[in-house]
């Protein structure tokens, strides 16, 4: 194969810094965030309360969707890492392209969500359609940070920027939802709408920004898998679809994917199931109006802000496993303290339980700060050990699977919600909720997270990379990208290699099925 391709209008990862510009352009990906941040904020209340849909149908429309959508989402990693093989993607880039061809979809999508007043089928449809799109919002996001920099540091301050952009984002949609809510009241459906189509353009905005100021990796042998995907022929659209789905199952053969795995769905859960029921936690559990959840998460969020420097720098030299045990620990003290806020209901004034839950939602999103920055530090890892295992640089593979995995998560997160509130007696549409409904929500809002966050630093303990074994990998293939031989891997390497992938030496370097399931190589 030529490497005399034209690059793209983007230039190339580099070992060294990134330009500022480059950096906010990213950040505003996470600003574009404040979306789903609505969406998990505000959708299954909005539907129950104002749309008059009950907690069943709603949990129906939004578990199903996510579903489905969890199908469509592998495609955009796919696509995204082969667009070098076509004269777009050489031209502007593989992950620009895709980015520019996405932000009009999911900003048509998103306004549907919000349109009141239609049957139960079309909000069905409606989800679906941006949560097939959405995603692959997602995938550019999480597979930049290794993307365009090999340099750990900088991928270390990518993810925090991410996740600062995404807070700040959050904090101006708390303080702008609650003087809104002041201004227009929140006992009615049109202030809910009118934030979100607010939202709407300001996301526009910014994912045209950031496809215009992102850098991408050079067109070369290792980002244009086209070699990879004919190793047996020419690739039929059967065979194209069914390479989708095996480039997203072919990855558990590797070890440190399988590890990330538990890992990843662990926390997702963690995160996911506050996410999900934290507008009825503070509703019906502390007694709190609306207001009061915007306003307790805009104080709070700043905070947070500060805190992304202090989980950064931990993972940057640390790594994200040790980020991730800090985190549970801090994690497993919010969440007791929040029962004990749930004990205190009906003996604090209004005033008081918003400000000590204030103060608590300051803790935890201290806590859920460094599960992100943990988090998406480690899915940088992914592409080093696969491209030790594919010889192919496929940040978008492991991204759109991280995609596919949280909605299928987030799914299943919501069925389980909506069934155990409807088998305790939830009801949609009133102030007041049974005692049963309200001890179902404190357990799931307090005691399930402390569980979990347990079980998060335990499988922490199994992961196999550690930033030592990373920076190996990277040499080793390093060695073997200018031209050194296999044959010739010193036995400390060859050690490193085999526990970070699960394989044999031998079976790396592209040595395998992984990309292409008849490659009998």
């Amino acid at each position: 194969m030529s490497n005399h391709a034209p690059a793209p209008a983007s230039s190339g990862a580099t070992a060294g810094k990134l330009p500022l510009y480059t950096k906010v352009g990213y950040g505003l990906i996470g600003f574009s965030y404040m979306i789903a941040t609505m969406i998990n904020t505000w959708q299954m209340f909005y539907y129950t309360t104002f749309l008059g849909i009950g907690i069943a149908i709603t949990t129906v429309i939004l578990a199903v969707s996510k579903y489905a959508s969890a199908f469509v989402s592998p495609v955009w990693g796919y696509v995204s890492d082969r667009l070098y093989s076509t004269k777009i993607g050489r031209r502007f880039g593989r992950r620009r392209t895709m980015l520019l061809f996405l932000t009009p979809l999911v900003v048509i999508t998103y306004i549907l969500l919000w349109i009141p007043n239609m049957p139960a089928w079309v909000y069905l449809v409606t989800n679906f359609l941006f949560l097939a799109v959405w995603p692959g919002v997602s995938t550019i996001n999480s597979a930049l940070p290794a993307e365009m920099t090999d340099n750990t540091k900088e991928r270390g301050q990518l993810v925090a920027i991410t996740q600062i952009a995404g807070g700040i984002g959050g904090f101006l949609l708390s303080m702008l939802n609650a003087y809104l809510f002041k201004v227009w009241g929140s006992k009615s459906w049109e202030p809910y709408f009118k934030i979100a189509m607010i939202y709407a353009v300001a996301a526009l905005v910014f994912l045209i920004i950031a496809a215009l100021t992102i850098k991408e990796r050079p067109y070369d042998e290792t980002t244009d898998l086209k070699s990879s995907d004919n190793a047996s022929g020419s690739v039929s659209p059967l065979k194209r679809l069914v390479s989708v789905f095996w480039n997203l199952i072919s990855v558990m053969k590797i070890r440190t994917f399988r590890s990330y795995l538990w890992i990843f769905i662990t926390q997702g859960v963690i995160r996911g199931l506050r996410g999900t029921i934290n507008s009825y936690f503070i509703i019906f559990v502390l007694l709190l109006d609306p207001t009061a959840v915007s306003l307790s998460q805009g104080i709070a969020t700043p905070i947070a802000i500060v805190c992304v420097v202090v989980w950064t720098w931990l993972t940057i030299h640390k790594g994200g496993l040790t980020t991730f045990r800090f985190s549970s620990g801090a994690n497993i003290l919010v969440f007791i303290g929040m029962f004990a806020l749930t004990l205190l209901t009906g003996k604090l004034s209004a005033v008081q339980m918003a400000a000590a839950f204030t103060v608590m939602t300051i803790a935890l999103n201290f806590a859920n700060s460094g599960f992100a920055t943990a988090e998406q530090y480690l899915i940088t890892v992914l592409p080093d050990v696969d491209e030790m295992v594919t010889g192919k640089r496929r940040e978008g593979q492991y991204a759109g699977i991280r995609t596919t995995v949280n909605s299928i998560v987030a799914a299943i997160l919501t069925m389980l919600v909506g069934v155990v509130l409807q088998a305790v007696g939830f009801q949609s549409g009133t102030d007041t909720q049974s005692a049963g409904t309200i001890n179902a929500l404190i357990f799931m809002y307090c005691a399930v997270p402390i569980i979990l966050s347990l079980l998060l630093v335990v499988l922490t303990k199994m992961m196999p990379v550690t930033p030592a074994i990373q920076k190996q990998i990277q040499e080793e293939v390093a060695r073997l990208k200018n031209g050194g031989s296999m044959e010739d891997v010193s036995d400390e390497s060859r050690k490193v290699v085999e526990k970070a992938t699960g394989l044999k030496y031998e079976q790396c370097w592209g040595h395998n099925n992984i990309i292409d399931a008849t490659n009998k190589a």
